[in-house]
């Protein structure tokens, strides 16, 4: 009975990896093709069966490219984006999520973090307009500091933070520490930062593709072409060459290309800091 048993549950886990291979491949499949049809012609492209294997027509895709814009600047300007704004909002929300999670009892604890949890609730386009206004005021307009320091207060980052540390560090580590005479900063510093490095980097990874991919605020704010991001970039590029599906797909797989690499490097803490709540 055991064997037959175990036969069955070893036919069922070989069904289920067939299953979840077959469903990779749709989600794979576009990315592929993406790929494929960035080394073909046009005519290529719109043949049936369509081509499943790469081409020679890459340079000349890339050519076109070069003809609106430099291929690799709106990625350097995602990248010049990006990175500040990642790293200054993972750190404010990791330290307002440490002060909320960790001083429970005062008497404004629950004001801010209602306050916190209301902004959630509150489109961005909402403020649109008076947003724009500011940073018009400012002289910021067709920089990228609207990009990256409004941006670094976040609802989402702080309440994921308070959360992700709440469920992680027991109330008994900080009395440990302040036994040991460790003030606030140097808590959260030497005891608290290194548990909740994942956290940190399922924050990071969220907020790194969520800005990668942002068009409303860039379109907004941005208004010369040597400064627009991926997201602007590929619609200026459409709009230029609506019919040149190759250049389009091209222009596409350069702009994936560094997120895939940063998701790739930071996938395992990603994973972790998703997987930690259900684990504890």
């Amino acid at each position: 009975m055991r064997q037959l048993w175990a036969n069955s549950e070893r036919r069922w886990n070989l069904i289920l990896t067939i299953g979840l291979l077959l469903l990779s491949l749709v989600f794979v499949m576009p990315l592929y093709w993406t790929a494929v049809f960035a080394t073909r012609s046009l005519a290529e492209v719109f043949q049936f069966p369509p081509p499943l294997w790469f081409g020679d027509q890459l340079m000349e895709n890339y050519s076109r490219i070069a003809d609106v814009f430099p291929p690799l600047r709106p990625v350097w300007n995602s990248i010049a984006v990006v990175v500040p704004k990642t790293i200054g909002l993972v750190l404010v929300s990791s330290f307002a999520g440490y002060g909320l999670a960790r001083y429970t009892g005062r008497p404004s604890h629950k004001f801010l973090l209602a306050v916190t949890f209301a902004t959630l609730f509150f489109p961005p386009s909402l403020a649109l307009i008076p947003f724009f206004l500011q940073m018009s005021w400012l002289g910021w307009l067709n920089t990228f500091w609207p990009l990256i320091v409004p941006a670094i207060a976040s609802g989402f980052g702080v309440v994921w933070m308070y959360t992700y540390i709440g469920s992680s560090i027991p109330v008994e580590l900080y009395e440990a520490a302040e036994m040991d005479n460790s003030g606030p900063i140097a808590t959260f510093w030497f005891v608290v930062l290194p548990i909740i490095r994942p956290g940190l980097a399922a924050l990071g990874v969220w907020t790194l593709i969520s800005t990668w991919n942002e068009f409303q605020i860039p379109l907004v704010v941005l208004a010369d072409g040597a400064k627009f991001t991926v997201p602007l970039a590929l619609t200026l590029l459409s709009r230029t060459h609506f019919s040149d599906t190759p250049a389009v797909m091209l222009a596409t797989l350069i702009g994936l290309v560094p997120v895939f690499i940063l998701f790739a490097l930071l996938s395992r803490q990603f994973i972790a800091g998703l997987t930690s709540g259900a684990v504890k």
